[in-house]
């Protein structure tokens, strides 16, 4: 079925939904390849290679013969068929060229890093994105861009710049209009224990745009979470009848830019997008029950809450760690997350008090305990408070700085995250981790190795109370989607 696109006239196949191909081409050509490690010609060769991409890869350079000890072609007409997936480097002037080869030679996909076009603002970047969609939509081309990424797929191999891409699937993909943030998230992610399905940088979406790739992940089996951020759609009531799909079977995270007057006028400088009314969208992720989040930090503590935290059966939580002030702010915290820290009844601060010193600590809820230098005394704090049925999670806290200057003071930390690692498995509760740090070097190295130990024991690790409760309670607080399917 073809449908008429009446700003360029020209007939559109629509098969939005069928993008398999994107995700997984037998080869994959780079125009503008080179060997000159400061170009992205370079980058984009190394990503791919450096992620083992499964199929061939050609460089395509009229100037050199070989690049990075691969064959170069003077272009997309000379590499060898099939080429299924080109990436351009090359000047925006010199792309309806390259688009008119792809097209004439059975290329699927063309996307563009290539910057220079209707995100400008310019009359003569306007009227090359208009001959580049032309030119595609004739050639039955898909493009995404341009001024994009593209897409990162680990387990095809496909690659988006980025510092030690994981080769290791997972259940997340994340869609997004800016490439920054595509790049800042899958960098973010492979520190913290986020595996993706796919990445997918689209900028200025002159084919290829918000609506099919969120239809795509919708009934993508291999995603599981979707995340997005989002300058503005395309296709109104497409994007809505798609985000009504996907959060009917998947939790959907988003993150909006150009909410404010400034955001607005950045967004349309950014990738040429209008942002639209602030009070439409909230109203819309009400409906359709998105998870909307400000940042990219929250969107990574709600995603590792999500990946890591069991669903509590509510929102009560116990809450233990040592500090008066920060037991104080993590009540409020919580308190102001939509979590709940009910008092404990008589009897279990009767149990608890059999075995805590009274200077300097709490037995209430919070629990404010020094016995964490005790690790036996602070795993059965943990369990006790877990027992009681009150509470339906747990968070523990923790500031590594504390022991920092002690002669065995990484040990005696490392103890003590062992002890709440054990106490975890022991109990039948969720258990969020909240490993507090100032960010001296010599502690920062000692957290990256205690966050990956609890990690991967398979437990959810954040960097304050407050973005701890904040994800903890935003998660607990989303209904798990239907997950009704006919794929």
């Amino acid at each position: 079925m073809a449908v008429e696109d009446e700003s360029i006239g020209v007939a559109v196949k629509d098969d939005r939904r069928d993008l398999e191909f994107v995700f997984n081409p037998r080869s994959v050509a780079v125009a503008g390849a080179t060997n000159d490690p400061s170009k992205v010609g370079f980058g984009y060769m190394m990503w791919l290679m450096n992620l083992g991409f499964r199929g061939k890869i050609y460089p395509i350079n009229p100037k050199r013969e070989e690049i990075l000890g691969l064959k170069a072609y003077p272009s997309i007409r000379d590499a060898p068929p099939p080429v299924d997936y080109v990436i351009s480097n090359i000047p925006a002037p010199l792309v309806p060229r390259l688009a008119e080869d792809c097209a004439s030679s059975g290329v699927k996909v063309l996307q563009l890093f290539t910057a220079g076009f209707s995100e400008t603002g310019e009359e003569e970047g306007i009227r090359l994105e208009r001959e580049l969609t032309q030119i595609a939509r004739r050639g039955d081309l898909r493009v995404i861009g341009p001024n994009c990424l593209g897409v990162y797929c680990p387990k095809t191999g496909l690659a988006i710049p980025g510092l030690n891409l994981p080769k290791e699937s997972g259940p997340v993909a994340f869609l997004s209009q800016s490439g920054g943030n595509a790049n800042e998230l899958t960098n973010i992610g492979s520190i913290r224990g986020i595996r993706f399905s796919k990445v997918i940088s689209y900028g200025n979406a002159c084919d290829l745009n918000e609506t099919d790739f969120m239809n795509y992940l919708a009934h993508d089996p291999e995603t599981e979470i979707i995340s997005a951020y989002i300058e503005g759609a395309k296709d109104g009531p497409g994007f809505v009848a798609a985000l009504r799909e996907a959060t009917a079977r998947k939790p959907v995270i988003m993150l909006k830019g150009g909410r404010t007057e400034c955001g607005t006028r950045a967004v349309a400088s950014h990738t040429g997008s209008l942002a639209g009314s602030d009070e439409i969208w909230d109203a819309l992720c009400r409906q359709m029950g998105v998870i909307q989040v400000d940042n990219l930090d929250e969107l990574a503590d709600l995603l590792v809450a999500f990946l890591y935290l069991p669903r509590p059966e509510g929102r009560n939580v116990g809450v233990i760690g040592v500090g008066g002030g920060a037991s104080v702010q993590a009540a409020d915290d919580c308190a102001s997350a939509g979590l709940t820290v009910p008092s404990f009844p008589a009897e279990l601060r009767a149990e608890l008090k059999r075995f805590t010193p009274e200077e300097g600590t709490a037995i209430t809820n919070p629990v404010d305990t020094i016995l964490l230098f005790t690790p036996e005394e602070f795993r059965k704090t943990i369990e006790l408070v877990a027992a009681w049925p009150g509470i339906d999670l747990l968070i523990v806290h923790v500031v590594m700085d504390f022991t920092f200057h002690w002669p065995d003071g990484l040990k005696v930390m490392s103890d003590i995250v062992d002890s709440m690692i054990e106490a975890g498995r022991a109990i039948a509760k969720p258990m969020a981790i909240v490993l507090r740090t100032a960010g001296a070097l010599e502690v920062w190295r000692s957290f990256l190795e205690l966050q990956e130990r609890c990690l991967g024991a398979g437990f959810p690790v954040f960097r304050t109370m407050g973005s701890a409760a904040l994800a903890v309670g935003r998660y607990v607080q989303h209904p798990a989607p239907r997950g009704d399917s006919d794929d």
